[in-house]
């Protein structure tokens, strides 16, 4: 049991020690008024990609709290059922600041991956007028007439 514990303090510490490897996501950049137009729909897709990924976050932190609280519950239940607890007072303690920890890392996923939906729709808005802009949504030119040359 112990060891469990001490297995889910560790993961909940891996947890929340893991950081982000991309650079933070910018609503401009200085390139953006360069782009030709299947550039600026490259990158307007990769902004609906950004957008998924980071609702994907979220999901997987809010499992990942819900998990952890049943695994605290359960944790404590069953030292409770087996007297642990009575013999070891600090470890249901221990369950719970673990359980809280995981919980506390969630939010802060939460938090971040909201933040870079927000920066993307954003920039996909900054990116729809520049698309506008370039009249890239114009349809192509008509050929101009001939006029008929004998008459």
């Amino acid at each position: 049991m112990i060891r469990l514990l001490a297995t889910g303090a560790a993961c909940a510490l891996l947890a929340s020690t893991t950081a982000f490897a991309t650079e933070p996501l910018q609503v401009s950049y200085p390139a953006d008024a360069q782009m030709d137009c299947a550039a600026i729909a490259t990158e307007s897709g990769r902004m609906d990609q950004v957008i998924a990924d980071a609702n994907a976050q979220i999901a997987k932190a809010e499992s990942s709290a819900k998990g952890a609280g049943v695994a605290g519950a359960v944790a404590v239940e069953g030292m409770l059922r087996t007297g642990l607890l009575g013999r070891m007072p600090g470890v249901g303690q221990m369950a719970n600041q673990a359980t809280n920890m995981a919980r506390q890392r969630a939010e802060q996923v939460k938090a971040q991956a909201g933040q870079t939906i927000s920066t993307a729709g954003t920039r996909k808005a900054l990116l729809a007028g520049l698309y506008s802009g370039k009249g890239c949504d114009a349809p192509a030119a008509a050929a101009a007439p001939t006029e008929p040359t004998g008459f």
